[in-house]
């Protein structure tokens, strides 16, 4: 999955530099969890990109918090790290209000101290106090564990100041996308040894290259895809379990998405897949069986990749009216 997304960062880079301009490319997806790996190749290939009706994975809140509490557990005595301490120190709720906080906040300034560090000199209720001087106990210790990956510290954070308990007790969808996120992100962190280079890595993706602006990269799910047009057209994850989905119970309508993704490129859309994603092994998507070998132009080889077809919107047009003719 990497190995494609880092593929389609790079060619869109080639374009780029070949003069296509930055607005005049897109990334279109079947789901919005696949905009994730996207995201992460784009960011390292310096791409600036804008996500079309959603947030960015690095925008996105429970990411936000988990950062929040590596930040707090990095620098615990540092004023720099007060605000992350705002963002997480009732999440989940640990009797913290708006007095409370207050009066952390004044003992903080007065002291000249963090606002984790004022917790212990400040007198709260009994459950606030007990909640919050546990939960400092905990930052500082799995911060002091220097031996761990970024990604095992995180996890750790997340379990034991109750963060993953509040998650699991919410049995939402929304709840459910947002240990997603937490476990892509686990998975991100693991690649770093200091905090510092994740929360470097996360500012780059939270700053320039995913600003709004109209020379960016558009990112969007299909859906939002109708009605716009682009010059370069990327569409990722076309593998049977993906696109058409396991559980697509209109093919028909999964069929006319494959149209409308194909047909917002108006120079050349390029179609990827992969042999495995997640561990799990795939096959390209029975749609690329409506274009027909001449219209195909395949190139591209990595390891665990499939290739990518590229076909020139005049091209599908023809082959969907020669196919509607078919009756399919």
């Amino acid at each position: 999955m990497s190995e494609e997304a880092d593929a389609i960062a790079a060619e869109i880079g080639r374009r780029a530099a070949s003069g296509c301009a930055w607005h005049d490319i897109a990334v279109i997806y079947r789901q919005n969890r696949l905009s994730r790996a996207i995201e992460e190749a784009l960011i390292q290939a310096r791409v600036p990109y804008e996500i079309v009706g959603d947030v960015g994975f690095y925008q996105r809140v429970a990411v936000k918090d988990a950062l929040a509490l590596l930040s707090l557990a990095a620098r615990p005595d540092d004023r720099q790290s007060d605000e992350a301490f705002r963002r997480v120190a009732n999440k989940p709720t640990r009797g913290l209000g708006a007095k409370g906080l207050g009066a952390i906040e004044l003992r903080a300034r007065d002291q000249d101290i963090s606002l984790l560090a004022a917790v212990s000199e400040t007198r709260l209720s009994q459950k606030a106090a007990a909640a919050l001087r546990e939960f400092e106990r905990v930052v500082r210790e799995i911060g002091a564990q220097e031996d761990l990956t970024v990604g095992d510290r995180m996890r750790l954070l997340l379990e034991d100041t109750g963060y993953y308990d509040m998650l699991r007790a919410d049995d939402s969808d929304e709840a459910a996308t947002q240990m997603e996120n937490l476990a892509e992100l686990a998975d991100v962190a693991d690649r770093y040894r200091k905090i510092d280079h994740l929360m470097e890595h996360a500012s780059l993706a939270s700053g320039a290259p995913g600003e709004k602006g109209k020379e960016r990269v558009q990112l969007l799910t299909m859906h939002r895809a109708k009605g716009l047009e682009f010059r370069h057209v990327f569409l990722p994850a076309w593998e049977d379990n993906l696109f058409p989905g396991t559980n697509a119970r209109n093919l028909d309508e999964e069929r006319r998405l494959a149209y409308v993704a194909l047909t917002r490129a108006m120079e050349q859309a390029t179609v990827t897949s992969c042999d495995y994603r997640q561990g799990t092994s795939s096959i390209p998507s029975r749609f690329l069986n409506d274009i027909p070998p001449g219209n195909r132009i395949s190139h591209w080889n990595w390891q665990v990749g499939q290739g990518a077809i590229p076909c020139t919107r005049s091209a599908w047009e023809q082959t969907r009216r020669e196919l509607d003719a078919l009756g399919l």
